[in-house]
């Protein structure tokens, strides 16, 4: 695995070309989920929408009449479903340590999938800063990774609100046991202002630890990834969910630090 924080993952072979071809035809329509159990209460939720054609719109509605489960140590928890395609259970309170088992029985499938929360890493502190020979605004995060143990990290930023579309993503690879600085850079592409950072904005990060599986997915799919609900889309990403159904289901820690901009 890389260390780094990712907005696009180029792939560069040395005197190597492939010619990759895509088939655009219809294609069997596969189940997405987007789930998760965090050691916050009232945040464990599981997403199920389908995947569409490359000439279809990209909205993904939900799918409903499932049943949900998330099972810890024996105990067996049902979801109950709250609107269109979303399963939730307020109750449920994730704790480090522990292996969540997810299972989704729909239409005569059946999906399943096991994420394991690590222990949180704490963020110190996060600041605005500059990159070299740029006036743009970033925000650097700094926390002290765990000495020999593997850790993967996801990083989310809201701007008064506003999500950033990058996927912010870091292993400890090259990093283990140190003091980590890190510049969440991003290339805000589409020229929308509401996406810089600028004097009297309030910007808040979610810094989320979770498991080596998810990370790749994450990871994966990052160079494809449009940021806006966190749902899995039809990039191919790496997937965690068994049965043939594609996306993640995530055991995570999550904490979040806001500042305002002087």
């Amino acid at each position: 695995m890389r260390s780094a924080f990712l907005l696009l993952i180029p792939i560069v072979l040395a005197g190597c070309q492939k010619v990759i071809s895509i088939n655009l035809n219809s294609t069997e329509k596969k189940y997405i989920v987007s789930g998760r159990i965090t050691d916050q209460p009232g945040e464990c939720q599981v997403s199920i929408t389908r995947t569409k054609d490359f000439s279809e719109n990209n909205q993904f509605p939900g799918v409903s009449g499932a049943a949900v489960t998330v099972e810890d140590q024996g105990v067996i928890t049902t979801l109950q479903e709250s609107g269109s395609g979303l399963y939730i259970c307020d109750t449920l309170t994730g704790r480090p340590g522990h292996t969540y088992l997810l299972t989704i029985r729909l239409g005569g499938e059946t999906f399943s999938s096991a994420s394991t929360m690590p222990q949180p890493v704490n963020l110190d502190s996060m600041y605005v800063s500059t990159a070299p020979l740029s006036k743009t605004r970033y925000i650097t995060v700094t926390y002290k990774d765990p000495l020999n143990f593997p850790n993967y990290y996801h990083f989310i930023q809201y701007i008064n609100g506003l999500k950033e579309p990058t996927i912010f993503v870091s292993d400890d690879e090259f990093t283990d046991g140190q003091k980590v600085k890190s510049q969440l850079q991003y290339n805000n592409d589409t020229d929308n202002p509401a996406r810089d950072i600028k004097k009297g904005d309030s910007v808040s990060i979610d810094m989320i630890c979770n498991d080596a599986a998810v990370y790749q997915f994450w990871y994966s799919l990052s160079s494809g990834a449009t940021g806006a609900n966190e749902s899995a889309s039809p990039a191919n990403p790496v997937s965690n969910i068994s049965g043939g159904a594609v996306g993640y289901f995530s055991a995570q820690t999550i904490q979040r630090k806001t500042l305002l901009v002087n």
